[in-house]
């Protein structure tokens, strides 16, 4: 099995990073910690959605752009690294969702960025079929229309009217939070897990996102270290320093290798492909939140202010920690509490 890009896929990814370094730079957000505002610009959500990046792996058929799960991980690691506000990760899932079900006119609105989706994550038991009841903790609810809601079974979208949705403070102050409740609300369209593996394919691109903010705080830490001098010589010739670093490469390397893995796994069904998307994500977690605890450290006590960049990839490592599924959740799939069907 070749892991590695191909020259196409190579430019995808370098062409998503160039447009995000230009048109949405990561930046210190100082005394602003909760945005103001829309999650992000309405000018460049078009952009992107224009870019065919929420349809980029949806089929021709439903007026996709025909790639596979492999681009799509390529694309959310960039987003990742970019820090990127907007309800990319529920728009994508929701416009599978919808195509999956046989209503492409939703998914093509959906993925045209006509129509915002919110994620909605289960809070305990929830029930997802053809009606949607249970707790739900929703992110991504700025001018939200719908709220995708998954697990190992099935998906299913509901209107965001119909559940209740109050707004809470964000600990990510860039993505609107909400505590939802669905009461028995009927869904839009709905799919199971056999047909398309909505909670599967939403586990590999929330690791690739991880893993990308595990890559661009190790480089934020290794500039740092390069810089900074203390007693005459840059930190980063010391070892404190030096194997801290090595430590968050070899996090960061590992979190991307196996979000490959499972990218390549579940396009083409190989072995146990669910539970790889389970170990996809915990590892990415786990390297997000450790490169984000290295990073700041480095950084010194500026590491700690909002005016420099690291807590930027704190908060969002610990948004991508709770979507989906929790790390202690992740953990029971692994190791076959909840994932003997996989």
């Amino acid at each position: 099995m070749d892991l590695m890009p191909n020259g196409e896929q190579d430019e995808i990814a370098a062409t998503v990073a160039a447009f995000l370094v230009d048109r949405v730079p990561v930046v210190g957000r100082g005394r602003e910690h909760v945005v103001s505002g829309p999650e992000i610009d309405a000018g460049i959500w078009t952009e992107c959605a224009e870019l065919g990046w929420l349809s980029l792996g949806l089929p021709e058929s439903a007026g996709g752009v025909g790639y596979s799960l492999v681009e799509e991980m390529m694309l959310f690691r960039e987003l990742g690294r970019g820090v990127v506000p907007g309800p990319f990760l529920p728009g994508v899932l929701a416009a599978h969702l919808a195509a999956a079900a046989g209503d492409l006119d939703l998914a093509s609105t959906i993925a045209s960025g006509a129509v915002k989706v919110a994620l909605g994550t289960p809070i305990g038991p929830v029930s997802i079929g053809a009606t949607v009841a249970g707790d739900l903790s929703v992110t991504h609810v700025d001018d939200a229309a719908l709220v995708l809601v998954c697990d190992d079974r099935s998906a299913a979208l509901v209107s965001i009217d119909s559940c209740d949705v109050d707004q809470i403070d964000p600990v990510e102050g860039s993505i609107t939070t909400g505590h939802g409740r669905a009461d028995q609300v009927r869904a839009t369209v709905h799919v199971d897990a056999a047909t398309e593996p909505i909670f599967v394919r939403g586990l590999v691109l929330a690791a690739a996102a991880a893993t990308g903010v595990a890559e661009a705080v190790l480089e934020l830490a290794v500039a740092h270290a390069c810089e900074r001098v203390q007693f005459g010589k840059p930190i980063g010739t010391y070892q404190a320093i030096k194997h801290r670093c090595s430590d968050m490469k070899v996090g960061a390397d590992g979190a991307n290798a196996q979000a490959s893995y499972a990218a390549v796994c579940v396009r083409d069904g190989i072995g146990a492909w669910a539970t790889e998307a389970a170990i996809a994500k915990y590892v990415a977690d786990e390297a997000a939140r450790l490169n984000c605890e290295g990073a700041v450290q480095i950084h010194g006590a500026m590491g700690f202010t909002s005016e420099a960049l690291p807590h930027r990839y704190v908060y969002r490592a610990h948004l991508l920690g709770r979507t989906l599924a929790s790390r202690a959740a992740l953990l029971d799939r692994i190791i076959g509490r909840d994932m003997a069907r996989a």
